[in-house]
């Protein structure tokens, strides 16, 4: 094998993410809002423009869309913690009746930008909710919410033997 094929073959190839979360709460009186929000996603003209997998349907000898996530169950979720579970995301019911997302159970890239557009206006928003995110190409970005509103916001690393003047001890 040749030097160049082994490294064209070790480089990352982006799929594999990382999140980092800060405080993703849905206060007790917004779950019931939220949990009818995913299962609006998949509403199947919502899913034919947001989805980014497919699957091909035998029976109309099509491909349909879908979401890099369960399936809706027959009867939808029963809770939300179901249907986050389903989108690879646990959560946790909190004493008031709120619910916490905590983690990511995947390790690759899906649709979360999807859910997470549909989950912003139920975010406590005073507890300033952000994921960090990093691919295991180096890419890094945050996931932001604000006035019931998300964003993919991109990021950059910046190291201080790079760019020593950013790390001056007197702009701390």
């Amino acid at each position: 094998m040749q030097r160049s094929e082994l490294i064209e073959h070790e480089e990352p190839m982006g799929y594999c993410i990382q999140y980092h979360w800060h405080t993703l709460r849905i206060p007790a009186e917004q779950v019931s809002a939220a949990l009818a929000a995913i299962h609006s996603l998949y509403q199947p003209a919502v899913m034919a423009q947001r989805g980014t997998a497919s699957r091909y349907d035998p029976q109309t000898q099509r491909t349909l869309r879908e979401y890099r996530a369960s399936p809706l169950p027959p009867g939808g979720f029963t809770d939300l913690i179901a249907a986050l579970q389903a989108w690879a995301f646990a959560a946790e019911q909190q004493a008031d009746g709120s619910l916490e997302i905590t983690a990511f159970l995947g390790d690759k890239v899906g649709d979360e930008a999807v859910l997470f557009e549909a989950l912003a206006p139920f975010l406590d928003a005073s507890l300033h909710p952000v994921i960090e995110a990093r691919q295991d190409n180096d890419e890094v970005w945050r996931h932001t919410f604000c006035n019931g509103e998300h964003r993919r916001v991109p990021g950059k690393v910046v190291y201080a033997d790079n760019y020593p003047e950013l790390f001056r001890a007197d702009l701390a």
